[in-house]
C-alpha cells in the first residue's frame, strides 16, 4: 500500500503542479537503455507479491500498470505464470516492456510498431482497445436520458470533466463558457471532490447557462451518451469511453507525456480538438454549437475509432493464452532486470 500510494501521489503532484517536469521525465525514459523500474524498487513490493501468490495461487496474471508488470516479470523464474499487460494509453512506452510477458494488449494499431522498436515480438501484441465497461457499447436514446436526468431536451449539452479527482481548471472553463452567448446546458462531473463541487455550486448564479453538478456518478455511459461533446483531460480511459459512444473531446492543456500522445491520436482520428490555452476554448465551442454538420463529422469519426468490446476481446485472447500456456514458454532470452 505504501508504494502504491507513493506512486499515485507523486503522479498527481507532478501532473498538477509540475507538468513540465513530468513531461521531461516521460520523454527521457523513452531513451533509457535499461528498464524504468529498478531491482531495488521491485524488492520493496516483492513481499506483498509473495503473500498474494501464497493466498491466491493465480493461474494467470494481468497487469494494467507498469509497476506490477515489472514485479511479475522479475519473479517469473520462481513463479512462471502466464501473464499479460494491458497498456492504458494510445502510445507505447518502454516503461511497459519487461521480459517474460506473454501478451501485450494495446489500444490501436500504431502501437504495435512502437512496441516492436522496444524489442517486443509482434506476435505477442494484440490490438484490442482499452477495456471499459460493457455499458458503453449499449445504444441509448439521448432524449430519453436527458429526461431521466432532468435536463432540458431542446438545448445542447456540454459535458465537462477533469479526471477522477477534478484537479483541473473547472472554474476557469466555466468562466470561458460564460462568454459563449448561445444557450446550452453544462454538466460538470467532479467525482469525489466535494470541495470543488460546492465551490461550483456557489458560483452557479453568475452563469447564464444551466449548470448541472451530479458529483460522483456510477453511470458515466449515460452522461456521455446524452452529451453533444466533452471538455476534458485526455486520460486513456476517458478517451476510450468517449470514443465508444461517439463523443468528441475538446482537450484543454493536456499533461505532457501520455495525455499529449492520447490527444495526438484524437486529432489524427478527427475526433476532437487540441486547445493549447483556455482562450482557445471559446471559439471552438462556438463553432460546434453553430455548425451541426461539423459536430456530426466529429461524432462519426469518434464512433469509428471506438472499441466498446475491448474487454470481451481481451478475455478471448486470454482464454487462448491459457490453452497454449503449457505448450510454449513465455520467457525470452536475457534478463533486463
Amino acid at each position: 500500500p505504501v508504494v502504491s500510494k507513493l506512486l499515485e501521489e507523486s503522479y498527481y503532484f507532478l501532473t498538477s503542479r509540475l507538468a513540465w517536469v513530468y513531461g521531461f521525465i516521460y520523454e527521457k525514459e523513452k531513451r533509457r537503455p535499461e528498464p524504468l523500474i529498478k531491482k531495488e524498487q521491485i524488492l520493496l513490493a516483492l513481499g506483498k507479491y509473495k503473500k498474494f501468490l501464497d493466498e491466491y495461487r493465480p493461474d494467470m496474471i494481468v497487469s494494467t500498470h507498469f509497476f506490477p508488470a515489472a514485479v511479475v516479470s522479475y519473479y517469473y523464474p520462481k513463479y512462471p505464470v502466464p501473464n499479460a499487460v494491458i497498456l492504458t494509453d494510445y502510445a507505447s512506452h518502454p516503461m511497459w516492456v519487461y521480459p517474460h510477458v506473454c501478451r501485450y494488449f494495446v489500444a490501436c494499431r500504431e502501437m504495435v510498431d512502437e512496441l516492436w522498436t522496444y524489442g517486443v515480438d509482434k506476435e505477442k501484441i494484440k490490438v484490442t482497445g482499452i477495456p471499459i465497461r460493457p455499458q458503453f457499447g449499449i445504444t441509448l436514446s439521448p432524449a430519453e436520458l436527458r429526461a431521466e436526468k432532468g435536463l432540458p431536451p431542446d438545448r445542447p449539452v456540454i459535458l465537462v470533466m477533469s479526471g477522477g479527482n477534478a484537479i483541473g481548471p473547472l472554474m476557469e472553463i466555466l468562466e470561458v463558457l460564460e462568454r459563449v452567448p448561445e444557450d446550452f446546458t453544462a454538466v460538470v462531473i467532479t467525482g469525489k471532490n466535494e470541495k470543488t463541487r460546492n465551490a461550483l455550486a456557489e458560483a452557479r448564479e453568475k452563469f447564464h447557462f444551466t449548470l448541472h453538478l451530479p458529483g460522483y456518478v456510477h453511470d458515466m455511459h449515460k452522461w456521455m451518451r446524452l452529451s453533444d461533446f466533452l471538455i476534458s483531460k485526455a486520460g486513456g480511459l476517458t478517451v476510450s469511453e468517449a470514443l465508444a459512444v461517439g463523443l468528441p473531446i475538446l482537450v484543454v492543456r493536456p499533461t505532457p507525456g501520455q495525455e499529449e500522445a492520447n490527444t495526438e491520436f484524437l486529432l489524427k482520428a478527427g475526433a476532437g480538438y487540441y486547445l493549447k490555452e483556455l482562450e482557445d476554448l471559446e471559439p471552438a465551442v462556438r463553432q460546434l454549437l453553430k455548425d451541426p454538420a461539423k459536430l456530426g463529422e466529429l461524432r462519426e469519426n469518434a464512433a469509428r475509432r471506438g472499441k466498446p468490446g475491448a474487454a470481451r476481446e481481451i478475455i478471448k485472447e486470454l482464454e487462448k493464452l491459457e490453452e497454449t500456456a503449457e505448450k510454449f514458454s513465455c520467457s525470452i532470452s536475457g534478463d533486463l532486470l
